[in-house]
């Protein structure tokens, strides 16, 4: 019985010995990874009414959110290629866009059936 328990503990003992080999030692090393810091954002918000005189620029950077609002006094789609963004657009209600610039360009903002070039997002690089 006495000789059972002997061989129950170095088996015991055994197991603890490999299982501390497996376990990675931490050897006090900094483990922590470098950061660079982000740059900031900031929420561009623009309005463009309905008809206007001449095309508005609205300047933002790459990492911006905007939120551009477009009002016409007809039915139209507004779209900005550049971004691959369109809304439709009536009277009662206006084209919202909420997207994030994600690359540096000029882009217009235009009404889709008549052509006219309302707006201009001139996203510049951080």
């Amino acid at each position: 019985m006495l000789r059972r328990i002997l061989w129950f503990i170095a088996g015991l003992l055994a197991l603890a010995v490999i299982a501390a080999a497996i376990v990675p030692r931490d050897n006090g090393a900094d483990k922590t990874t470098p950061t660079t810091s982000a740059p900031e954002r900031s929420t561009r918000q623009a309005n463009i009414g309905a008809s206007p005189t001449r095309a508005r620029t609205i300047p933002a950077r790459v990492g911006d959110h905007l939120e551009l609002t477009v009002e016409s006094d007809r039915i139209d789609q507004v779209e900005i290629p550049g971004l691959d963004q369109i809304r439709p657009v009536d009277p009662t209600t206006p084209a919202r866009f909420d997207t994030l610039l994600d690359h540096a360009g000029r882009f217009e903002v235009r009404m889709q059936e008549g052509g006219q070039v309302v707006g201009i997002v001139d996203v510049k690089q951080s």
